[in-house]
């Protein structure tokens, strides 16, 4: 069989994974089938299998192009603020709207986690996904610290902690669908931010 012309290639890709994590959201991992995102994709099950050679594979495929999609868009909206606090005011909005379109996803990939005989793999996986995201953050903090506008303070284990805030709260919201994410991040931000900032006379910078 030839291989897929080279022009549709990255939107049939697109197209299967679009389709696959419609079924895992909607029926889960372990109750979906191919036959399901078949039927999902409107493409033949001999075209899903030229691009992914089983379940396992596509979900994976799936999670991996999700956050490398939400990861640059995240840094985009980043690099348009000048200030590191204007950074983390944004960074805060950025993690409530990836909770919101997380919504499911972090107990999708638990249930997955728990089927999957590849989990040390995934567990690597998600660690690696973690830590990138982890040395964004922290890097934008050691920049306020290095340019005086915050305090000296330990920034890769003060992201840690922030990031498992967010994590927390994609959890809660699936639980408490009323949550008001908007309001409690901005909250724990300013809250942050008061913390962190810099007094007027410069304490914030590092003696050289």
């Amino acid at each position: 069989m030839p291989p897929p012309r080279t022009d549709v290639s990255a939107e049939r890709r697109t197209q299967i994974i679009e389709a696959a994590m419609a079924c895992f959201t909607r029926k889960g991992y372990t109750n979906t089938t191919m036959d399901d995102i078949v039927a999902e994709s409107g493409l033949s099950k001999g075209a899903i299998y030229w691009y992914f050679h089983s379940k396992d594979d596509l979900f994976t495929t799936a999670m991996t192009s999700l956050f490398e999609d939400w990861g640059q868009e995240a840094v985009a909206e980043l690099v348009q603020h000048e200030t590191t606090s204007e950074k983390l005011r944004a960074g805060g909005r950025v993690m409530v709207d990836f909770c919101r379109k997380a919504q499911g996803l972090f107990s999708l990939f638990l249930e997955f986690w728990a089927q999957s005989d590849r989990r040390e793999q995934v567990g690597q996986f998600w660690a690696g996904v973690l830590i990138e995201y982890e040395k964004v953050i922290a890097a934008i903090i050691d920049e306020g610290v290095q340019n005086g506008e915050f305090k000296p303070v330990d920034a890769e284990n003060l992201v840690w902690a922030i990031m498992a805030a967010y994590d927390g709260l994609a959890a809660y919201i699936m639980l408490i669908p009323g949550l008001d994410l908007e309001r409690v991040s901005e909250v724990f931000v300013e809250t942050l931010l008061g913390g962190l900032v810099a007094d007027e006379h410069g304490s914030g910078r590092q003696e050289e």
